[in-house]
């Protein structure tokens, strides 16, 4: 019997091991890693992820084997990936893929680096282990779709089962066991977009739990618990209820051949992605002509679909991490770098 697109993307995860990966990915990822690191580190101070730290510190043992990054305060993985993962959501600078709409290292690393810190795992194991998150996670992403992005936040849906798949290689799941976790991980999946209208702290609870759902489900199938086996494309899994145009073919994608992790891009712009090519050309336009902000009166940009889902309900920014998600204002803070740098930047 052939295997489902699950099974197939599980037994991935389950067998991937670290000389099976390029070279030139297993650098990429060590970039990666360094580039959440920096993000993570980034959102101390921010209120939403100093609230969520506070909820795990009351919540969580006093100390253990993981560290929350801002605080380097020790504490269970369970809450250390909870914290870091909220943290590196902050800065809006963490890396992205843009075919599935995903920011990986939010999820990934935080719950990979946490379990790897309790089972004192090597620098290899934790690097296969993370690519092994980031290849799941963006094929779920690109399985479920453009129409499930417009409602859902993508990094806390699909996030939960790249967390998973993270925490389950370094657990040394057999491919049955991940589907499990799979499962588990997909039947917690959540997040909306609705928080952008009002400028709510969502977005960071969306990477904490997706990070913690999905080290819960890996560490509950190690232990014999199961979970749906069709999760994703089943009947009343992931697709029925969450997307209007999923493709099961993209779960399995190129497996071993197509790394999706070498296809995750950086952020240079502290704010959303989708405003990062208005801003690009924006600046190249100011560069390439002289012109001054005071010296524009008004600029229209033109964007596709999935940028306007995101950014068009945000029409009066209240917050900082709101104004991220306005065109308008990112656009209005652009300036010209000094002369002779390469890449200039929103001031």
């Amino acid at each position: 019997m052939n295997d489902h697109p699950s099974q197939t993307l599980a037994r991935f995860a389950a067998t991937l091991r670290f000389d099976d990966i390029p070279p030139a990915v297993v650098r990429r990822a060590e970039d990666l890693f360094l580039d959440w690191f920096a993000s993570a580190l980034a959102g101390k101070d921010a209120r939403a992820v100093e609230t969520i730290a506070r909820f795990a510190q009351n919540q969580g043992p006093a100390d253990g084997p993981s560290e929350v990054l801002i605080s380097r305060r020790r504490t269970s993985p369970y809450f250390a990936a909870m914290v870091n993962a909220a943290a590196s959501h902050v800065a809006e600078q963490d890396d992205v893929h843009n075919g599935s709409v995903f920011h990986p290292a939010a999820v990934v690393f935080p719950a990979a680096l946490a379990t790897a810190q309790a089972l004192g795992s090597s620098g290899r194991e934790l690097l296969a282990a993370s690519v092994a998150g980031y290849e799941v996670g963006i094929r779920v992403g690109e399985f479920l779709g453009r129409s499930h992005y417009r409602i859902f936040h993508t990094t806390g849906t699909a996030g939960t089962l790249a967390a998973a798949a993270a925490v389950g290689h370094l657990l040394k799941l057999d491919a049955d066991s991940m589907l499990h976790a799979f499962g588990s991980a997909g039947t917690q999946a959540a997040g909306l977009w609705e928080f952008l209208r009002d400028a709510a702290d969502s977005k960071q609870l969306h990477t904490a739990h997706a990070a913690s759902a999905g080290l819960m489900a890996a560490q509950l199938a190690s232990h014999g618990f199961t979970g749906a086996r069709r999760i994703l494309e089943g009947a009343q899994g992931m697709a029925a209820g969450m997307s209007k145009d999923a493709d099961p073919a993209r779960l399995v994608d190129g497996l071993g051949t197509r790394w999706t992790l070498a296809e995750t891009s950086f952020k240079f712009h502290a704010s959303c992605r989708h405003t990062h090519p208005a801003a690009d050309a924006l600046l190249a336009l100011m560069r390439e002509h002289d012109l001054r902000a005071d010296a524009i009166a008004r600029i229209t940009a033109q964007v596709h679909q999935g940028a306007l889902d995101v950014l068009g309900p945000v029409v009066d920014p209240q917050t900082v991490h709101q104004a991220k998600f306005s065109m308008g204002t990112v656009l209005a803070l652009v300036r010209p770098c000094g002369a002779g740098r390469v890449r200039c930047a929103l001031s």
